[in-house]
């Protein structure tokens, strides 16, 4: 049974629209609904209303856009009847011709890929100690390599989301364009193979542009620091081997 805060549902929305670009506030509430699939007290009909909580809830964020971060990442324009919100990553392209090809660039995108709900039960759980330790010190990597302004806008989308969004960070490079960086973190050396999820392959694939693999290798649980290198998406897919090593084993009636 779901309860989401707006909080919560901002950060799913701040990063649904840096992969996407521009969305209008229907489309928005949809791809809310799609992707965090509210149940239990967020589905419940508002009194005197029409729409469920979740979708007030969703509504009252972009109500609050000044005074939640919502207007750190997007612009907002009223269309008619329709409100519009646009990333600013897309509004760095200095004509409107150049900012509706990079929207339909990234729209056609987020149609190939969809994140999808883990179920834990039916994957091995990785170290989770280490991992998220990994994921820590590359969040503050990117933060330290940025302006004040990209380091604020920088999330840690698999602690406040959840780990099907296909990465664990979202970032920024010194232009202000988006990276989605899948953290992968060993204590051992630089050559220690790692497991990459069908998940996170699928979002990989299609975002091989945008996204990095953010190897973290001889890392020190105890500093919490360890040495890094990177894979944009088009190199890794080119100079890794990938070896199915598991199946999925479903007991025949």
């Amino acid at each position: 049974m779901s309860n989401f805060s707006e909080k919560e549902i901002l950060s799913v929305a701040i990063k649904m629209l840096e992969e996407v670009g521009e969305m209008s506030t229907t489309e928005l509430k949809e791809a809310l609904m799609e992707e965090m699939n509210p149940s239990g007290n967020d589905l419940e009909i508002n009194q005197n209303r029409n729409d469920t909580k979740f979708e007030q809830k969703v509504r009252n964020m972009v109500s609050h856009r000044d005074h939640n971060d919502l207007l750190k990442y997007c612009e907002y324009e009223r269309k008619g009847k329709n409100g519009f919100l646009r990333s600013k990553t897309v509004m760095n392209f200095p004509y409107e011709e150049k900012q509706q090809q990079e929207i339909q660039k990234r729209k056609e995108k987020k149609r190939k890929f969809r994140a999808r709900k883990l179920n834990f039960d039916e994957i091995n759980a990785r170290n989770k100690s280490i991992g998220l330790k990994g994921e820590v010190f590359v969040l503050q990597h990117e933060k330290d390599s940025l302006n004040t302004e990209l380091a604020e806008k920088v999330i840690h989308v698999s602690l406040e989301e959840g780990d099907g969004a296909g990465y664990d960070i979202l970032s920024y490079d010194a232009n202000g364009n988006p990276k989605f960086l899948e953290v992968k973190t060993t204590t051992g050396p630089k050559n220690t193979p790692f497991y990459l999820s069908e998940n996170e392959k699928a979002f990989i694939e299609v975002y091989k542009e945008e996204a990095e693999i953010v190897r973290v290798y001889n890392f020190q649980e105890a500093s919490g620091k360890g040495d890094i290198y990177r894979l944009n998406g088009k190199d890794f897919l080119n100079q890794v081997t990938l070896q199915a090593i598991a199946f999925k084993v479903t007991l025949n009636e």
